[in-house]
C-alpha cells in the first residue's frame, strides 16, 4: 500500500521525495507526517519489493527503510536499489540491537543507521545531514569536471567544499559517538571528554593536522565498539564474571570492524583497536607493546584512563583527580608510555 501527503513548510529541502518503508502501517504514518510538516514530499511502503518498485519508478531523493520486514527485508531491498539508484540517501531502521546488522547496511550503501522507536526530529537532522553531503559530493564531482576551464576559482571553491565535507563528517561521528552513550549511559560525556583533552595533549606534542584529525575522530569512537557488547554487562552494577569481562574485551575488535570500511576513519583504526593496549604489552586484543604503538594510541590510553578513573561507574564512585594521578603514575613504564605520562602531568592537566 502506498500513501502520499502534500508537501508544506518553506526550506533547503522543500519538495525533496522521501518514501518512508515499514512493514507496520502505524509506524510509517507519523514519519511522513513529520517529514510532510517539515517540506519534504513523503509517500511510504509497506514491504520492500514495492520500496524497490517504486524507487526504480520515481527516483526519491531519500528513502528510510525499515530492516525487519516479511517477503524482502530491509537489507536485500538497499541492494537492489543501489543497483540502478546510488545517488539517493538511504537510511535503515531497527529495533533490533544487532552490530552484525548495522555494518551490513554501511557495506552495502547504506548513508545512515538509526534504532527504533525513533525520534523524528533526530531523523529529520540526520536527513539534512545526508542530503547535505550528497549535495557537496555532485558539487565536487561538478567542479572536477570543469577543472581546466577555471582552475583558480575553483580551487577556492573546493576548500571550501572539503571544509563542508570534514564538518559533515564529523557531524557523523559526533553522532555515532551519541550512539554508545546510549547504550552505555554511565559513560554520558566521556567520549567527547576524551576527545576534547586528546587534542590538548596533540597539541603539546606538536601533532601535524592529519594526525590531528585522526586523533579528534579515534577519541571519539575510542569505544564504539560497545554498541556490540550485552547492555546488562555494560551497566551491571557489580563485578563482572570472567565471562562477562572476556565478552567486553570484545569491543575494540568490535569497532575496528564497524570503522573499517569508512574511508576517512583509517587514521583512526589504530586507536579504535588499540586503546586498551598497555606499554608493556599486555593489554588488548593484540598485546602491542611500546614498540608497535603510535603516539596517537599513547596519548588515548592515557586519557581514557583518567577520564574513566574520574568518573561515576556502576560500580563504583569517581575517584579524585589527586588520587588518580598518583595511581596513574604507579602504571608509568607498565600500562602507560613514562614520556607521554609527564607530558600529560606537567603540561595537559595544569
Amino acid at each position: 500500500m502506498m500513501m502520499a501527503v502534500s508537501p508544506m513548510g518553506d526550506n533547503k529541502n522543500s519538495g525533496v521525495h522521501v518514501l518512508v518503508v515499514d512493514d507496520e502501517v502505524a509506524a510509517c504514518e507519523p514519519i511522513v507526517a513529520y517529514l510532510s510538516k517539515k517540506g519534504y514530499r513523503a509517500d511510504s511502503a509497506n514491504n520492500g519489493i514495492d520500496a524497490v518498485d517504486f524507487v526504480r519508478d520515481h527516483l526519491p531523493e531519500v528513502v528510510i527503510l525499515d530492516i525487519k520486514m516479511p517477503e524482502m527485508n530491509g537489507v536485500d531491498a538497499l541492494r537492489k536499489i543501489r543497483r540502478f539508484n546510488g545517488d539517493c540517501v538511504i537510511i535503515m531502521l531497527s529495533a533490533v540491537d544487532d552490530v552484525g546488522i548495522a555494518l551490513d547496511t554501511i557495506h552495502e550503501g547504506a548513508d545512515d543507521y538509526l534504532r527504533k522507536p525513533v525520534e523524528l526530529a533526530e531523523l529529520a537532522h540526520r536527513m539534512e545531514s545526508s542530503l547535505d553531503k550528497r549535495r557537496l559530493i555532485r558539487e565536487n564531482q561538478d567542479y572536477q569536471d570543469n577543472l581546466e576551464a577555471k582552475v583558480a576559482e575553483q580551487t577556492k571553491s573546493l576548500q571550501r567544499l572539503n571544509k563542508k565535507l570534514k564538518k559533515a563528517n564529523l557531524e557523523i561521528v559526533r553522532a555515532l559517538s551519541e550512539a554508545i552513550e546510549a547504550k552505555d549511559p554511565y559513560t554520558r560525556g566521556h567520549c567527547r571528554r576524551v576527545a576534547e583533552l586528546s587534542l590538548a595533549f596533540g597539541k603539546e606534542v606538536a601533532l601535524s593536522a592529519r594526525e590531528m584529525e585522526s586523533l579528534h575522530y579515534g577519541a571519539l569512537l575510542h569505544d564504539i565498539g560497545k554498541i556490540g557488547i550485552r547492555g546488562a554487562v555494560l551497566n551491571k552494577p557489580g563485578k563482572l564474571t570472567e565471562e562477562e569481562y572476556d565478552h567486553v574485551k570484545l569491543h575494540p575488535v568490535i569497532g575496528d570492524k564497524i570503522v573499517s570500511n569508512i574511508g576517512y576513519l583509517d587514521g583512526a583504526r589504530q586507536v579504535v583497536r588499540h586503546h586498551h593496549e598497555r606499554y608493556d604489552g599486555d593489554g588488548y586484543p593484540d598485546g602491542l607493546d611500546k614498540s608497535r604503538q603510535s603516539v596517537l594510541v599513547g596519548i588515548v590510553i592515557i586519557v581514557d584512563a583518567y577520564d574513566a578513573m574520574t568518573s561515576h561507574r556502576p560500580y563504583r564512585k569517581a575517584l579524585g583527580h589527586e588520587q588518580t594521578v598518583t595511581l596513574m603514575n604507579e602504571s608509568r613504564g607498565t600500562q602507560f608510555d613514562p614520556d607521554l605520562l609527564d607530558i600529560f602531568n606537567k603540561q595537559v592537566l595544569e
